[in-house]
């Protein structure tokens, strides 16, 4: 079987939020006894390597980049210990010199890392008062290529931000840069069959102009695919002023982030083969607005570590269609479908549980239920439910929930659905009679998603520990829940274009200093919001399927 394998590029602070949870799941999930059937080649996104002293490692196939100061407890040689890369090569950072005190870990880590571990499973921990970092909660340890810090601007500093995309791109076109691209060429020389590159970034920003420019040299350096995933935060610290002053400096940062986003999505539309944006509050633009409800979860939007769980689970579960072992179906092929009359830019959804009664059967609840199955995450965003391709992935539903046997169906008989033979039938018939002139694919997989520790405690005590709704309040951890998400693409994602092209072009871009000192001219502003524009009318016309 072919690996088909894939490299990893996770850009800013919010992105190896989500970035921590995914890897996470990946790990947790791993079966170490050979006895359970696994469904996912997890070669795709992982490589085997040696310490320095010998010892197998199993690491990401991922760059990572942050600012200096966000990795508290992770070392950037990645964690392993005698760690060196296989080609004996150290990254630049490692002979550096750490000075501060070691940061002190939290219960969940010093568990981990004891040298007698208890099983973390058994416990239950209340992380969200000891989570200041994505390594705060973070399983997994790294390649020493991994990690790329940059030195030259700090964590956290509200004096000298890393806010201008324009500052991303110079650091890329740096020293920082050529490093980088090393990096990128060792990966992908160890890479048999390689699908290309997932790219995953905050667009609000200076990783925005960093991921542009990254994702510039994989357009011209490499004839492979390149999926985005702009990220945008579900809450910003100034999003709740309490006088005209804080006011005031939250609406300039506001434009500047939205400026920031604009520019990055026009430059998407260029380079990349196909770009997703995501953000778990209904507006994105402006201020990211309410967050999105899931029903049987109770999250805190102000939480990057509640809110980048959601889309480390999305994320999860979409890649399940390319990493499948069973299907042929590749990163390019994606793309491909999606992407129709250069209609680069997508949408995604998430139900996070899919969740219905243990009791019932799955021809029952999409035989009566009225609202939709999925909720939207990709900001200013409503699925329209004609006229769209959308690719799905259903996990997690046993067969047995799929109807009643024939002895006990009863009314199920009545029920076109009751002729269907497995829940990818079922679910392919449910589009087919909800979506007028549509097309979707749907993906199956038998495997739940697992939510283990130390994913965060917002679920229902209606759910039982695999996810589905019981009478009885829960006392064990939940494990495990059923979930479906997708990629959708259509006329609608026109409306989500224009929203962003009108609220940016309100903005003065004469007012917004750092952008000129950081050398973007406005007319080359202008210009790019007129590519924006016309790239909204790839949307716009009508077509069929």
């Amino acid at each position: 079987m072919s690996t088909r394998e894939i490299l990893t590029i996770q850009l800013g602070h919010y992105s190896n939020y989500v970035g921590a949870h995914f890897w996470n799941i990946q790990e947790l999930s791993f079966d170490y006894t050979g006895t359970v059937k696994t469904e996912v080649n997890h070669d795709i996104l992982y490589r085997e390597g040696q310490t320095s002293t010998g010892e197998v490692t199993y690491t990401p196939r991922l760059l990572l980049a942050d600012l200096k100061g966000s990795l508290k407890t992770l070392p950037a040689t990645g964690g392993l210990e005698s760690a060196t890369n296989d080609e004996g090569d150290l990254p630049w950072s490692y002979v550096e010199k750490i000075e501060d005190p070691p940061a002190e870990k939290n219960e969940f880590l010093s568990d981990i890392e004891a040298e007698n571990p208890p099983d973390t499973q058994d416990k239950k921990y209340i992380l969200e008062d000891n989570i200041n970092t994505w390594t705060d909660y973070l399983y997994p340890r790294f390649h020493s290529r991994t990690i790329n810090v940059i030195k030259s601007y700090q964590h956290g500093d509200e004096h000298e931000g890393f806010d201008i995309g324009s500052t991303g791109r110079s650091i890329w076109k740096s020293d920082y840069g050529d490093t980088f691209t090393d990096n990128i060429r060792k990966y992908v020389e160890e890479c048999d069959s390689m699908q290309g590159f997932q790219v995953n970034f905050d667009c609000y920003n200076g990783f925005s102009g960093l991921a542009i420019g990254c994702i510039e040299h994989l357009a011209d350096e490499y004839s492979k695919t390149v999926l985005a995933y702009p990220i945008i935060p579900s809450y910003f610290n100034d999003n709740n002023p309490a006088n005209q002053e804080e006011r005031d400096t939250s609406n300039l940062k506001d434009s500047m982030r939205l400026v920031n986003i604009a520019l990055a999505i026009e430059e998407l539309s260029q380079n990349a083969s196909l770009f997703v944006p995501l953000c778990t509050s209904d507006k994105g633009w402006r201020k990211p607005g309410n967050p999105r409800s899931f029903e049987y979860v109770s999250y805190n939007h102000a939480l990057y570590y509640h809110s980048s769980a959601l889309l480390a689970s999305a994320l999860d579960t979409l890649s399940q269609k390319y990493r499948h072992k069973t299907n042929i179906y590749t990163l390019s092929d994606m793309c491909a479908d999606l992407t129709g009359y250069g209609r680069k830019m997508a949408a995604a959804s998430l139900r996070l549980p899919f969740a219905f009664h243990e009791s019932e059967y799955l021809i029952d609840y999409l035989n009566t239920t009225t609202q939709p199955i999925y909720t939207p995450i990709t900001p200013s965003c409503k699925i329209a439910t004609d006229k769209i391709f959308q690719l799905i992935t259903v996990r997690g539903i046993p067969e047995n929930y799929l109807k009643a046997p024939m002895k006990e169906a009863k009314e199920q008989m009545n029920i076109p659905a009751y002729r269907c033979r497995d829940i990818k039938e079922m679910f392919e018939l449910y589009f087919q009679a909800n979506n007028f002139l549509s097309a979707t694919n749907v993906t199956v997989c038998d495997k739940p998603l697992e939510v283990k520790n130390p994913y965060p405690n917002i679920f229902s005590d209606k759910l039982n520990k695999y996810g589905f709704i019981q009478d009885d309040a829960r006392t064990s951890n939940i494990q495990s829940c059923p979930v479906i998400a997708g990629y959708h693409n259509g006329n609608f994602m026109a409306d989500m274009i224009e929203k962003l092209h009108r609220e940016v072009s309100r903005i003065k871009f004469a007012k917004l200093h750092k952008f000129k000192e950081e050398g973007l001219e406005a007319a080359d502003y202008q210009e790019c919001l007129d590519r924006l524009a016309e790239f909204k009318d790839n949307y716009e016309d009508d077509f069929e399927l």
